[in-house]
């Protein structure tokens, strides 16, 4: 009998082994499992820690929602819920708190009187009728949708009170104005005050009746009756010192006379007083960029007594002078310097 070679397998066959073909590794395909289950868990973390919105807990389905919820805070005093309704939180809260809606609310309650339906998507505009102490006025507010609801694109103005320095102790709502060059508020009525007996702030109430804008207060510092008696009493020391200088013209006085060629004054003889009281028709103003400064003007009349002598003779001199004279002193600070100006 013939013997006969195994016949191959066609080409690329895998060999068999009791019966059946030998399988490839499955090393590579539970790794590549494995990664994708690595890389769904990775990209699941990372959903997870991703910056979500900041719940809120006043939400508005429609732009009147938002208008309305906003205002009925500011009328219950709840700055804090009134702040959930902005679209951007202010960075400038001190102002923003209910001790300053509380004092408002006692300066000219809010009523809100109609805030009409808007229909549209993305921003729209809606105009609130609204009472402060009685007192019409309509705010115009920029609403804008989110994934929160229907928010206000802005829930305060500024108050420019004008020069407040910090000599004037003021306040505003019974609270510190520590910067008045920025004074953030909601809308409402707001009253400064300032803690000098001298100085009164005339204009001091100021309705706020819009969001987005500056509000000019148009304060007037005025001298009170106490802060014009101060304001004499700083003037009359400072020409008091004046007048006992033993001198025809005291450097930076405004009580002099001029001592012509040939003239020879013995300085010991000199005699300056005052005829009249010059300060009850002194007028005064303050100044505008300082308010404790303090300008006023009046009429001088002084007397004028020395022992002169000219031309070998000796006389007895006693003259009068009315003197026209402007005067600044510092109101809150009697120790700063008078400065006198006559008034040619």
């Amino acid at each position: 009998m013939t013997s006969q070679e195994p016949a191959e397998g066609p080409s690329g066959d895998q060999p068999v082994e009791n019966g059946s073909p030998t399988r490839r590794p499955r090393t590579r395909w539970i790794a590549a499992a494995v990664f994708v289950v690595v890389a769904a868990l990775v990209a699941g973390i990372a959903w997870l820690v991703r910056p979500q919105p900041v719940p809120s807990a006043v939400p508005a389905a429609t732009p009147q929602q938002a208008v309305t919820g906003f205002l009925d805070a500011l009328a219950a005093a709840d700055a804090d819920r009134a702040l959930e309704f902005a679209l951007n939180r202010p960075a400038d809260t001190t102002l923003l708190t209910r001790e300053v809606l509380e004092a408002s609310r006692a300066n000219g309650a809010l009523a809100v009187v109609n805030v009409p339906a808007v229909e549209g998507s993305g921003t729209v505009t809606v105009a609130a009728e609204v009472t402060f102490g009685g007192q019409p006025a309509t705010i115009t507010f920029s609403t804008t949708k989110t994934e929160a609801g229907w928010r206000l694109g802005q829930v305060t103005s500024t108050i420019d009170p004008g020069p407040l320095p910090s000599e004037l102790g003021a306040t505003v709502n019974r609270q510190p104005v520590d910067d008045p060059e920025h004074l953030e508020v909601f809308p409402g009525v707001y009253t400064f005050r300032d803690g000098l007996r001298e100085i009164v702030l005339r204009g001091s109430r100021v309705v706020v009746d819009a969001v987005g804008e500056e509000v000019r207060a148009g304060l007037v510092p005025t001298l009170t009756a106490a802060g014009k008696r101060r304001a004499n009493r700083i003037a009359a020391a400072s020409l008091d010192d004046c007048m006992d200088a033993n001198s025809p013209a005291p450097r930076g006085c405004p009580n002099s006379v001029k001592v012509l060629k040939g003239q020879s004054i013995n300085t010991k003889t000199i005699r300056w007083t005052l005829v009249g009281n010059p300060w009850r028709t002194a007028v005064y103003t303050l100044d505008a960029a300082d308010p404790t400064q303090v300008r006023g003007a009046t009429t001088l009349n002084f007397r004028f007594r020395c022992t002169l002598t000219q031309g070998g003779e000796t006389y007895m001199v006693d003259q009068t002078n009315p003197v026209d004279v402007k005067y600044m002193l510092t109101v809150t600070d009697p120790k700063e310097p008078v400065v006198w100006q006559r008034v040619a």
